[in-house]
């Protein structure tokens, strides 16, 4: 479930925040050839921010064999596309100041674009490229493996990554979730040019693409660049596997891993909420109060400020279309994890019994609203977010309409919930750091 950059998604502001709110005036486009986005226009400044996902096109879906095929495809496209190779490619989007990111997620093959508004054809015909065009040649195949060995030494070496990819499979055991995005390296050492090629022809097509627009231009220019640039795409993706939903974890599992670095980090995991529960900003409400990105949060409070063993503790709500939970994160001395994985528990336990009080429950409520503002103050993010409510096939509308439901939100529905929704007793923990010496 790449609880494993679970670290950058808080940073990021990802997971419950991005749903905060926003007064964007939000365009559902259908081109004439059939293509659907999201716009939204902002002329602040002369620049463009596109993003094309392709749904059910994630690592999740991915045989056992083949684990890391679409991370490894969104490094090879970079590799050179149509007429440019490796080195054109790179300069053309250096000399034109385009940046293109390409992201394997969990669910959905991410692209993203961003571009000065008088470079966004040439930008959106390089994209199309790497999509529909890419090179694969044996150069950038090479390229890409001995990417994949450095990555692969590096990754071995980061605590998130090692910790997050056990409760991985502590909390999904066989389940897809359980995957790394990267597979492993003897399944990206196994991956041909024809693997390559038939994941991308498999898997971007027109009826799982979604787009998403903002920025300084017009509806009327994106319509027509979509319709030059990316109409031979396949009508059709291949037929997709069904996964099944995952959400009973069974009984709380710990594990300790050993690690030679100065501060241990422990992440920690219990079952979640989904997005159409009609609790779920209340869940919301309590989870921020409880551990968000604030200095009063509870977690912060108990473990910085009274217990003073950690500079950072967090939760917050994951939620997606096959599993939920509720993740967070410590980083604390290894001669004091212990005492931090006991103190989370016997926070948890508390405000189960005794729920928020109105000043959290207020500072919670005025800082989801807040945070969508600041987020939403550049074209990257809106642009991230439209893209990210339709991967999930959630209500655009909830965006304009989020301060409503936020205020909406009662404290004793909230404290109604910590009652059933957190689950002490069900925590999984899972430490990298010196404490598993020996074992």
């Amino acid at each position: 479930m790449r609880i494993s950059k679970i670290i950058f998604l808080f940073f990021f502001c990802l997971g419950f925040n991005l749903q905060a709110s926003g007064n964007l005036n939000i365009e559902e486009v259908t081109t004439r050839k059939g293509f659907k986005f999201l716009f939204v226009e902002n002329h602040d400044l002369p620049k463009v921010s596109l993003n094309i996902s392709f749904k059910d096109a994630g690592y999740v879906y991915e045989n056992k064999e083949k684990q890391g095929l679409a991370w490894f495809t969104s490094l090879v496209i970079q590799e050179g596309a149509g007429k440019n190779d490796a080195k054109d490619f790179a300069k053309k989007l250096e000399d034109k100041g385009i940046s293109l990111n390409f992201i394997a997620d969990l669910e959905a093959f991410r692209v993203s674009l961003n571009t000065l508004s008088d470079n966004l054809e040439e930008a959106i015909s390089l994209l199309s490229d790497t999509i529909m065009r890419p090179k694969v040649d044996p150069e950038g195949l090479n390229r890409v493996f001995e990417k994949a060995k450095v990555d692969f030494n590096n990754l071995e070496k980061n605590p998130y990554f090692v910790a997050g990819k056990e409760l991985d499979t502590l909390l999904f055991k066989k389940h897809p979730y359980s995957k790394s995005v990267y597979g492993t390296l003897d399944t990206i050492m196994s991956i041909t040019r024809d693997d390559v090629l038939t994941y991308i022809k498999r898997n971007f097509a027109k009826d799982n693409i979604v787009i998403s627009v903002a920025g300084c231009t017009k509806k009327e220019e994106i319509i027509t660049l979509l319709d030059k640039y990316l109409s031979k795409l396949p009508s059709k993706r291949s037929k997709v596997r069904k996964i099944p939903v995952k959400n009973n974890f069974g009984s709380a599992e710990s594990k300790n891993i050993f690690m030679d670095i100065p501060q241990s980090v422990i992440l920690f995991a219990q079952k979640g909420i989904a997005y159409e529960d009609p609790n779920y900003y209340n869940a919301g409400v309590l989870i921020d109060a409880l551990g968000g990105m604030r200095l009063n949060s509870i977690l912060m409070t108990e473990l910085r400020q009274n217990l003073g063993i950690t500079y950072g503790v967090y939760a917050s709500i994951i939620s997606n279309k096959h599993g939920n939970i509720i993740s967070g994160f410590i980083s604390t001395d290894s001669s004091t994890a212990g005492k931090a994985i006991s103190a989370v528990k016997d926070t948890f336990s508390r405000i189960k019994k005794q729920g928020i009080d109105e000043q959290l429950f207020k500072d919670a409520k005025i800082g989801l609203v807040n945070n969508l503002v600041l987020f939403l103050s550049n074209n990257t993010n809106t642009a991230t977010l439209l893209d990210n409510m339709q991967i999930n096939d959630r209500d655009v509308n909830r965006i304009n309409n989020y301060a409503n439901i936020i205020n909406d939100v009662k404290l004793e529905e909230v404290n109604e919930l910590a009652s059933s929704l957190l689950e002490p007793e069900n925590l999984f923990f899972v430490e990298v750091g010196k404490n598993a010496q020996g074992q």
